[in-house]
Parts: C-alpha cells; sequence; structure tokens
C-alpha cells in the first residue's frame, strides 16, 4: 500500500499564488488509484479544513507542523500547547527582536501572506505552534534556539515564518499515521513524502522516496544520506505534479 505525504505552501501550493492547479494531473491520478493523500503542513487545523475540502481531500491530515493529527474524524494532540510557548515567547521578546503571530493579529497576518482576512483569522487560531517573523541576527538566533531546547520547543524554518513548536515534528506524526494504517490494512506500507524547506526535512527523513519540490526563492534544504532523494527541476505545484506522475508511472 502507497501513502504520500506532502507539505504544502511552495510545494503543493503556489508560493505566492496559494493555486495548486498546475497540479491538478497528478491529484486526479492518485485520486484515481485512491492512494491516500496525507496532508502535512505547518498550517492550522481551521485552515487545512478548508484547503482539504478545496482539493476534495478525505484522507487524515498533519498540522502544526506535527504538533496535532486529525485521523478518522479524530484529532490526536503529540505538541505543546499554544499557551505553554506563548508565555516562553513574551518572556524572550525581552532580549531578541521578532514579530509572532499573536503581535500582527489577524489584519497584520493578512499583510504578510496576502491572505484575505477570513484565512487569516484560521491561520491565526493555533493549539501547538507560533509561526514568527525574526528580526534579529544569526548570532542571535542561534541563542534563541538554545533557550528554546532548554525548554524541550525548537524553531522550524519553513517558506516565510519560524515557527515555534514542541520537538514533535512532521517525522514523528507520519511514522504515527503510518503505523494505524498499518494495523488497519494489514499490508506492508510504502512511503513517499514532498516539501521544500528545513521544516520537512525529518518528513523526509522517515519515508521511502523523498521529493525536494524547488522553492523559487531559496535553495533546497540539506538531506544527507536519503537513498533515494529526488530534487524537481520545476518549481511549486508544477514539480509536485512531475514528480507524482513519474513515480506513479514507475509502479
Amino acid at each position: 500500500m502507497l501513502l504520500i505525504f506532502s507539505d504544502l505552501d511552495a510545494t503543493l501550493l503556489d508560493h505566492n499564488t496559494y493555486s495548486f492547479q498546475e497540479a491538478l494531473p497528478a491529484l486526479q491520478l492518485i485520486r484515481k488509484r485512491k492512494i491516500p493523500l496525507i496532508l502535512s503542513s505547518s498550517k492550522t487545523y481551521d485552515e487545512m479544513i478548508v484547503i482539504r475540502k478545496e482539493l476534495s481531500n478525505h484522507d487524515p491530515f498533519i498540522y502544526e507542523n506535527g504538533s496535532g493529527i486529525y485521523f478518522e474524524d479524530n484529532k490526536v494532540s503529540l505538541g505543546t500547547s499554544h499557551s505553554e510557548i506563548s508565555n516562553l515567547l513574551q518572556d524572550l521578546k525581552k532580549r531578541f527582536s521578532f514579530i509572532s503571530f499573536y503581535d500582527l493579529g489577524p489584519k497584520g497576518i493578512q499583510k504578510e501572506t496576502g491572505l484575505d482576512i477570513h484565512a487569516s483569522e484560521r491561520a491565526y487560531r493555533r493549539e501547538f505552534t507560533e509561526p514568527l517573523i525574526w528580526k534579529d541576527s544569526e548570532q542571535k538566533l542561534s541563542i534563541f534556539k538554545q533557550f528554546l531546547q532548554q525548554n524541550n520547543l525548537t524553531a522550524a524554518q519553513g517558506g516565510r515564518f519560524l515557527t515555534i513548536s514542541s520537538t514533535k515534528n512532521k517525522g514523528d506524526a507520519l511514522l504515527w499515521v503510518k503505523k494505524r494504517y498499518e494495523s488497519i490494512a494489514k499490508v506492508k506500507i510504502t512511503t513517499i513524502g514532498l516539501g521544500d524547506s528545513e521544516n520537512d526535512i525529518n518528513m523526509l527523513d522517515c519515508v521511502d522516496k523523498a521529493i525536494i519540490v524547488r522553492h523559487p526563492k531559496k535553495l533546497p534544504p540539506n538531506i544527507n544520506g536519503h537513498a533515494s532523494l529526488i530534487i524537481t527541476d520545476a518549481i511549486g505545484p508544477k514539480g509536485w505534479n512531475e514528480a507524482i506522475i513519474n513515480i506513479l508511472d514507475e509502479q
């Protein structure tokens, strides 16, 4: 049995327009072959529900960078609560310069992302993570990450934001979902993973076939030693589409 795990922003969704039109042929092929497509993103539960509907997707999904999983109409919590993270960040603001989603509010998120106000409100409603815009030096960022580590938290760079979360990640959530499918289907599971950023590395490290989708504004993240790594030539959903069709043609 094949499972496909995919990041959204700058991977399945265009970095600027959030469109998945260029990936439609591959999405239709996945649907025709009844292959579960597990969306895996830093987005919130509320955001994922809307995108899942737009994609006509009915499979489980991973949200807030692996801190939350939606599986068979149930939420599964792996991460630290948003309130705990927010309290720590308030203290750290005394030493470091950054702007969090909490500071921005829905209107500020709208300005930074280009989302409409309703989508920005969904992005604001967080359960486990807090994205922020880093305004300080790289040297201070290293010290900031050390403080997070001391509190069992981590910072992962996504397509636009530095997202603060527990040490549970997309890879942990992927393994949880894979194990559940194995227990239900009673067959060997093969996995494909697609992502574009640093916060996808732990997910791509866990799959049988890893695909880095080329980002329009930055170099592919470093993944060392993966036996079957593919880096797309095309950017975003166009690269996603080509990679999936090529792999499924080989099946």
